[in-house]
């Protein structure tokens, strides 16, 4: 995988890309990857599959804590090599999938100064070649990942003000994070002992969790 960190995008830059079942490279992507996912990412995946968070989380993913923010990450167990949810016709979630696969090939940045984004090639990669011209805007709208980006900015919103504080959590800690930001329905059935509000739409209940941990930990 390679990065053009050289050119950086707004979103009224344009990029020539195009990906269907037609190209010899279709589902390589979804192979011998490492995908982090993100409270909203769970939400979505989930619901999509009928199945609480708390067992998606049990299922289908593993947790580390990053060296750079001391947090835990949250990534997709890869099954033979492969995401579990990818089929040889494509994405078997693909209406509800991840933040990073709608952005593909692009990896956005943001700073509280600007957004942009990087294009991500790969050898494999026939999609590059193709004459499909979108600027950065339309590439989100019609991926939908407008809304992927806003949850995540809140949860960054946590994430990087941890990081900035140069807090450690402890274990206690680290548990009561990872349940409040990314297991909703184990957190409805602890709101009384963690202190925060029962909400019956998972968003919202996502959202109640990143703001308890912000309020507890960014003080």
């Amino acid at each position: 995988m390679l990065i053009d960190n050289e050119r950086r995008l707004g979103l009224e830059d344009t990029f020539r890309f195009s990906c269907h079942p037609g190209l010899s490279c279709f589902n390589m992507c979804c192979r011998s990857l490492t995908l982090i996912l993100m409270p909203y990412d769970i939400v979505r995946l989930k619901n999509c599959l009928g199945m609480s968070s708390t067992e998606f989380l049990e299922k289908y993913t593993e947790w580390h804590v990053g060296a750079a923010t001391g947090l835990p990450v949250v990534t997709l167990k890869p099954e033979n090599d492969a995401c579990p949810f990818v089929t040889e016709k494509g994405c078997s979630v693909y209406s509800d999938r991840p933040a990073s696969c709608r952005l593909y090939p692009l990896v956005r940045m943001r700073s509280p100064e600007e957004e942009y984004y990087h294009i991500v090639y790969e050898d494999f990669c026939e999609g590059h070649r193709q004459q499909k011209e979108w600027s950065v805007k339309e590439w989100i709208e019609d991926q939908g990942a407008e809304i992927y980006n806003r949850m995540n900015d809140v949860f960054m919103e946590l994430v990087l003000g941890l990081y900035s504080s140069g807090k450690r959590l402890d274990g206690e800690e680290m548990a009561k994070f990872y349940t409040a930001c990314y297991d909703v329905d184990m957190l409805r059935r602890v709101s009384d002992e963690f202190g925060c509000e029962v909400k019956e739409d998972d968003v919202e209940q996502m959202l109640e969790g990143i703001e308890l941990m912000k309020r507890e930990l960014l003080k």
